[in-house]
């Protein structure tokens, strides 16, 4: 959508909401519109992207869910509104909420559904400027729960293991039962996770920092890849 068809759609939009008798769009309401989002669970295997128009809806305002969306409770949303202090809701025909996401940061927002933990939302080109590459993954890394000792000494190679974008891991001699029994062999980038696949299944970590990724789902008790 162009910068003028925005500003011609957003003032017919003010003018139809007042006409209706309620506020026109706020400033971060217009931030939402024309651009790429996507809304996800903590772990990242549950995606959706979502467009947010200023065409009225039943209850709001229309969004548009891509056809690939995983996230099987956001089928039930037909509008989205702001409520209080911007809190974005994203509303069913019975205009009740099934999400209601509050910006914690900058471009960040998050929301929290009982029973499934909190699911976020950011823009895609946020989403795709975090990602890495596997060359800036390349090296010796060691898994360590916080402030113990070493578990295990692996390296990430940059030899493929026949799938694209997935590479070999060598382990180092010494290593912890637990990660032993794993058995780490193979390495990849999915998004914005590193994931080990092992002879007993595979573990997802996400970055804290350039040199530290911690296991998903989080714990009090983490598993930390740290790069050395």
């Amino acid at each position: 959508m162009s910068r003028a068809v925005l500003a011609l759609a957003l003032a017919l939009t003010a003018a139809f909401a007042r006409a209706q008798g309620t506020p026109p769009l706020s400033d971060f309401a217009k931030d939402l519109v024309g651009t790429g989002w996507e809304i996800s669970n903590s772990d990242r295997d549950k995606r959706c992207p979502v467009t947010f128009s200023v065409d009225p809806a039943p209850g709001g305002f229309k969004l548009e869910l891509d056809p690939a969306c995983t996230i099987v409770p956001l089928k039930q949303v037909v509008a989205w509104v702001l409520g209080p202090k911007d809190v974005l809701r994203l509303v069913d025909g019975n205009k009740t909420p099934v999400f209601e996401f509050a910006e914690v940061e900058s471009g960040i927002l998050e929301a929290e559904r009982k029973g499934e933990g909190l699911y976020f939302m950011q823009t895609q080109a946020a989403i795709k400027a975090e990602i890495r590459n596997p060359d800036q993954l390349f090296g010796e890394w060691q898994i360590v729960r916080e402030l113990d000792k070493p578990l295990c000494r692996l390296t990430l190679s940059d030899t493929s293991a026949g799938a694209e974008n997935t590479y070999k891991i060598v382990v180092k001699p010494g290593c912890d039962a637990r990660i032993a029994g794993f058995g780490p062999t193979t390495w990849r980038l999915d998004r914005e996770q590193l994931v080990l696949t092992g002879r007993s299944g595979t573990w997802r970590f996400t970055e804290s920092d350039p040199t530290t990724w911690e296991r998903t789902p989080l714990s009090t008790d983490p598993l930390l890849l740290m790069k050395q």
